[in-house]
């Protein structure tokens, strides 16, 4: 993030972080909804991988 903070000519760091800091999250919200329908499924029923 400092680097962001140093392309994007922020002054402050907190700047940067509170700007961009979801982005991060957000971007690993679909691969963990994935998981948890992959480990969710039902006993006895296999999943194509």
């Amino acid at each position: 993030m400092k680097d962001i903070q140093d392309w994007l000519g922020h002054s402050s760091y907190a700047t940067t972080a509170n700007i961009y800091a979801h982005l991060d999250t957000d971007s690993k919200k679909q691969p963990a909804t994935k998981m948890n329908q992959t480990v969710s499924i039902t006993p006895g029923i296999s999943a194509a991988i």
